[in-house]
């Protein structure tokens, strides 16, 4: 057994999507599994360590391997820093980068040589293999060892003619396993971190997943590719017996529940529900749901229930006011959806942290009207919040590949995928830039009509290219 750096790249401080930092799950998960496994997992998170990169130097080199977490955006630049840091104080250490970004673009972050390995979808059952393979055989190259673990991805060492012409380092894909063992694994270890270097003077916020993968299939979204639209969630007893203990333990104000959809089973929510009352507990929770949802789950229970255990708080991704642009996202959901979650929640007392995308491919100034008309209406309504964004595409989405076309590897590399923000706009996709002006300034005019709605930063317009 051996130690195991985990460096979680993700800072929503930087571009503005939070005003704290988040408990970065990725590698908390990861971390939790190897610790159970008997190895030694050392968490870096460049959220709460400015010197982050002399301590990953340090620990690099006497570790079995340096794994690295990351979102599709800005936060890859710290994995490139975080890569660079390695390659240069440890160069025999392997490199495994896992998460997200990683599980859609591997093929271009293998093209690169950037790492040896790259672990698509879950990553606690592969970490576990790959730190048993290295303490067992001293290396991470033997790709015989390699294909025998699930969800990978890596070089093999031979080079083959893609359909272009082009010589490449031939890809081995291990089966891929979407939903591992999500319901027998052991509660998230917390203490792998100082939680309360995430607590700030503004919010003292624990981060919580009860629930993994989404069944939905919406174009602009990662997890149709991620979890092959399929979901799991812990049992309603299990998932009060953590919050229960964080919230004992820890004395946050909340707990964020950071699943892709919290609201995908209704009845389980529904017993969710039920068991806090059973306690006699109110605990402060914040939750994603789908509008649809919500009104699907106002049928079977008074969502002031909700309120009164501790919901105070849901996030809704509503993208649009249009209906065809909807349709176009394959949102599977109307705009009557959408006012009338908003509205349930509203009613109910609940703060409404509802999410927009503007300047969708195909969207015209017509839909973009009626997206603004209904941010201004919903702007009326007590507790309701908004954040605002511009499209960009992520890889290997269905959007992505309307826009570009289906490819394994499209030749972009991991610095131009970090130069994309949805506050900030995309090397990607730049969009239209008149068009974003002119939602851009009508934000802006619904912002000093409505300061305490728009609460995120709102999106920028990409500065103008030098000539």
């Amino acid at each position: 057994m051996g130690k195991v750096i985990l460096f979680a790249g993700v800072d929503p401080l930087s571009t503005g999507e939070s005003t704290y930092p988040w408990h970065p799950l990725s590698v908390l998960t990861v971390g939790t599994a190897l610790r159970a496994a008997g190895h030694e997992p050392v968490l870096i998170d460049c959220q709460i360590e400015p010197g982050w990169k002399a301590r990953l130097a340090q620990e690099a080199r006497d570790a079995l391997y340096v794994g690295v977490s990351c979102m599709t955006g800005p936060s890859i630049g710290n994995v490139l820093e975080a890569i660079a840091t390695v390659r240069q104080h440890a160069p025999a250490t392997p490199l495994v980068w896992g998460g997200y970004h990683a599980s859609l673009a591997y093929r271009s972050i293998l093209r690169e040589r950037l790492v040896d390995v790259v672990v698509r979808g879950p990553g606690e059952s592969a970490a576990v293999a790959l730190a048993d393979l290295v303490a067992t055989n001293g290396r991470m190259s033997d790709p015989d060892l390699l294909g025998q673990i699930s969800n990978l991805a890596f070089r093999d060492g031979r080079r083959e003619i893609s359909g272009s012409g082009a010589v490449t380092d031939r890809v081995i894909e291990t089966a891929y396993g979407s939903l591992a063992s999500f319901l027998e694994q052991a509660p998230v270890d917390y203490t792998l971190l100082p939680v309360d270097r995430y607590f700030t003077g503004e919010v003292r916020d624990i981060s919580y997943l009860s629930s993994w993968g989404c069944p939905h299939p919406c174009g602009f979204c990662s997890e149709p590719k991620t979890s092959l639209r399929r979901w799991k969630g812990l049992p309603a007893k299990r998932v009060v017996d953590d919050v229960a203990r964080l919230w004992s333990t820890y004395q946050p104000d909340q707990i964020s529940l950071m699943d892709p959809n919290f609201s995908t089973n209704i009845h389980r929510v529904v017993e969710i529900v039920e068991e806090l009352e059973r306690r006699g507990l109110c605990i402060q929770l914040r939750a994603n749901m789908r509008a649809k949802d919500i009104v699907q789950l106002a049928r079977h229970i008074d969502l002031a229930r909700l309120r009164d255990v501790g919901f105070s708080a849901i996030f809704v991704g509503c993208e649009s006011g249009s209906d065809r642009m909807l349709k176009r996202m394959t949102k599977n959901a109307t705009v009557q959806d959408t006012i009338d979650g908003i509205r349930l929640l509203s009613g109910a007392g609940i703060i409404q942290l509802t999410s927009w995308i503007h300047d969708l491919p195909g969207e015209t100034r017509e839909d973009s009207d009626l997206t603004l008309a209904l941010v201004s209406e919903l702007a009326h309504l007590p507790y309701n919040q908004q954040k605002h964004h511009f499209f960009t595409p992520f890889p290997g989405t269905d959007m992505y590949e309307a826009l570009f076309g289906s490819s394994e590897d499209d030749g972009r590399s991991q610095k131009d995928w970090a130069r994309s923000d949805t506050y900030a706009g995309s090397s990607i996709w730049s969009g239209r830039p008149e068009f974003r002006a002119h939602v851009r300034g009508e934000l802006q005019s619904l912002k000093a009509a409505h300061p305490d709605v728009l609460v995120r930063s709102l999106p920028r317009l990409a500065e103008p290219a030098a000539s």
